[in-house]
């Protein structure tokens, strides 16, 4: 068995790299609060109240931020070898074994990832954390904080749980499919809402809207309200992320059926490709719309209150600055730019079969590529409709709990959401057209013969 989990690794190492990538990242974000609290662990006292006060707040941001689309990468990254997860039961590996050396690839790629993340986190996080208190009087400006011990301790373990966690239906369903019907139907079928999940999303529902979205409206002073809201971005992510089996492929379907199909050929090649790999199109959608919706949400958030604070006459400065932004959530924000390229890359292998069929019945050069162009541009567009419920809720819940105290009304700031939505757009359509320039010059009947 572990001959077969050392051969699959290499065989489809372009899927689990892809998966330690983003994986890595997720843990590079963590470090960074892991390890404020390890230097406040060292200092004692206030230093270690405000360690762990940041600590909460740093963990609450992108943990389930990341753990959302680490996940989905890692559903994915089973996904695309469903065919030869079917081969290997047809030559008497058992489903009970295929599901647990599937297992065995997502704890090996969550701990790589762990351990790239944290190795990244020691020269990153030390300058990161100066940049951001530089302008700070606090002890924090002075201090060096570099990940220790105690963050490798934590991070590489943590990252390894979220992976398996993420992938482990993934898993079990790699051992229960049919091999006949797995070889017979390459994808996985889209995911959909069972009752579980329903109930999981009623309790999300019931956690995040009565432990946080409430709570600025039950705050008795004003200042208590306001500490309260840079969780709100979180808190309603996670609940869209939450319903996504459902919000994802209505949107897709609904926004996508404004531009006609006669619009042109690609345009109609990509559509159909973005709703038929429904599980392919949710996993590089996702880190897209979590990341710009935190980044949005929170941009937004200091907006309203700045701008309500202001025509109040009240003194301060109300804004967050772009360095504060990123020690918050500039995991989700990184995820959020290079997840669905990433995503994209993993899935390279099943492009070009797909594109080589296209060249085959007749699809000349210009239509390929043009398809794989309006792919990226549906997956960044559907995530920015997703992000945008998320913004625009977080605007209407911030002014009506600032308005219980002073005169307060909705004010979106976009620009550093679509900065992000423009980044990986770019990123997204760089993963698909330049691998699609480069399958043209290999020969046809090569691609259509590869595995």
């Amino acid at each position: 068995m572990i001959r077969l989990l050392g051969a699959e690794l290499r065989h489809g190492w372009t899927t689990w790299i892809g998966l330690v990538a983003v994986a890595a990242m997720a843990a590079l974000s963590f470090s960074a609060a892991v390890a404020m609290l390890e230097a406040g662990l060292a200092e004692s006292g206030e230093i270690l109240e405000a360690s762990v006060s940041f600590l909460s707040m740093l963990l609450l941001l992108n943990i389930p931020a990341g753990a959302i689309v680490v996940a989905a990468v890692a559903r994915l990254a089973v996904d695309l070898h469903r065919g030869a997860y079917a081969r290997w039961q047809l030559s008497g590996v058992s489903p009970a074994q295929t599901s647990a050396v599937v297992l065995a690839q997502l704890a090996c790629a969550g701990a790589l990832a762990g351990a790239v993340g944290f190795a990244l986190a020691v020269p990153v996080v030390p300058a990161f954390l100066h940049a951001v208190f530089e302008e700070d009087d606090s002890w924090w400006a002075s201090a060096t904080i570099s990940p220790g011990a105690l963050t490798a301790a934590v991070v590489i373990p943590l990252t390894v749980v979220v992976v398996v966690v993420g992938g482990v239906r993934a898993a079990r369903s790699a051992g229960r499919t049919p091999p006949l019907s797995a070889l017979r139907e390459p994808d996985a079928e889209a995911k959909r809402m069972r009752w579980w999940r329903w109930l999981l999303l009623v309790i999300v529902i019931l956690a995040a809207g009565v432990g946080g979205i409430l709570g600025p409206f039950r705050a008795e002073e004003r200042s208590t309200a306001v500490s309260q809201f840079p969780l709100l971005p979180a808190y309603l992510t996670v609940i869209v992320a939450t319903a996504a089996p459902v919000l994802s492929p209505l949107l897709l379907r609904a926004w996508t059926a404004l531009l006609p199909a006669r619009l042109s050929s690609s345009w109609h090649l990509a559509r159909h490709q973005a709703r038929y790999h429904l599980g392919r199109s949710t996993a590089s959608v996702t880190p897209l719309f979590v990341g710009t919706a935190l980044l949005g949400g929170l941009m937004t958030m200091s907006a309203t209150t700045g701008s309500a604070m202001s025509a109040a006459g009240l003194p301060g400065n109300f804004g967050l600055g772009i360095m504060q932004v990123m020690l918050l959530i500039g995991g989700p924000v990184l995820l959020g730019a290079a997840g669905a390229a990433v995503v994209l890359f993993m899935s390279n292998r099943t492009q070009s079969a797909e594109q080589a069929l296209l060249r085959a019945s007749g699809a000349t050069a210009p239509t390929v590529v043009a398809t794989a162009l309006w792919q990226a541009v549906i997956h960044a567009v559907t995530a920015a409709l997703l992000a945008a419920v998320v913004i625009g809720a977080t605007a209407l819940i911030c002014a009506a709990a600032l308005d219980r105290f002073i005169p307060a009304a909705p004010v979106l700031d976009l620009r550093a959401a679509a900065v992000l939505v423009a980044a990986g757009l770019v990123l997204t359509a760089s993963a698909t057209v330049l691998p699609s320039l480069a399958r043209l010059r290999e020969p046809l009947a090569a691609r259509l013969g590869a595995d």
